[in-house]
């Protein structure tokens, strides 16, 4: 049967990313993916605004898909087929993506205006300055990705460092084990679990989540070493034991 209890000192970084610092990875990668989509589509509205020209495009199609993504949800995207001739007389056949607002207002055979690039007549404006407007849009998502990044740092690393300063400096107990909490995480399809207890003063806690069976060991009424911090006691199981000398019983004799 699976057992959770550490035999050793947990290190910080473990610590760090058991208490949701893995978010911090999460974020900090859409950042710089949001980064790169908006440094990219910067310079193309750079480029439209230096050598941008508007002309009339006559729509042939129109038409749209649909995707369904594992949650069952839809996403459909509009088409424009249209044709034009470059101020150099080289005809053009594209396919744009459009917003369905455009799509929705537009029939085969209108006119409608579009602005392209001098030199690569294949990029393309439905609606000037669209390229300038997505980069904005992206910049603030980054931002408030940027935000969640300091967030996930902040909380999980906060965290680990009280967790690490109760087991160097805190008051070692035993806690009476009281049962296991369901959590609403699951990983695979099967719940984590945390294991709940009562200090000797009658506080409640509750450890990190784990799989049930790892958890299933420590029974209603037995008794595990806890920590006490300044604001909350920390299982052993979680943050390893001290570095401390022990006395037969496996209570602390000095600090160190």
């Amino acid at each position: 049967m699976a057992h959770v209890a550490q035999d050793h000192p947990v290190s910080f970084l473990r610590l760090f990313w058991r208490m949701g610092g893995w978010l911090a990875l999460i974020c900090g990668a859409a950042l710089l993916l949001l980064t790169l989509v908006s440094h990219l589509t910067l310079g193309l509205a750079q480029r439209f605004e230096a050598e941008g020209i508007e002309t009339r495009a006559r729509v042939i199609d129109r038409y749209y898909t649909e995707s369904t993504d594992s949650d069952g949800d839809k996403t459909i995207t509009y088409y424009l087929e249209i044709d034009f001739e470059t101020d150099g007389g080289r005809p053009m056949r594209l396919k744009p993506s459009v917003g369905s607002g455009l799509y929705n207002r537009t029939r085969i055979g209108d006119d409608i205006p579009v602005w392209y690039l001098q030199s690569d007549p294949s990029r393309i404006e439905t609606r000037r300055g669209q390229n300038r407007s997505a980069a904005t849009v992206t910049q603030v998502i980054g931002a408030v990705f940027g935000l969640l990044m300091l967030g996930a740092l902040w909380f999980p690393g906060s965290k680990a460092v009280a967790a690490l300063r109760a087991r160097r400096y805190g008051r070692r107990d035993r806690a009476e084990v009281t049962g296991l909490k369901k959590t609403g995480w699951t990983v695979n399809g099967e719940h984590r679990y945390r294991l709940q207890w009562r200090d000797s003063a009658g506080h409640g806690g509750e450890s990190l989540a784990y799989r049930r069976d790892q958890l299933t060991p420590y029974r209603i009424g037995s008794t595990v070493p806890v920590y006490h911090g300044l604001r909350r006691t920390w299982w052993e199981g979680d943050v390893g034991p001290s570095r401390h000398t022990r006395d037969a019983e496996g209570y602390p004799v000095h600090g160190g």
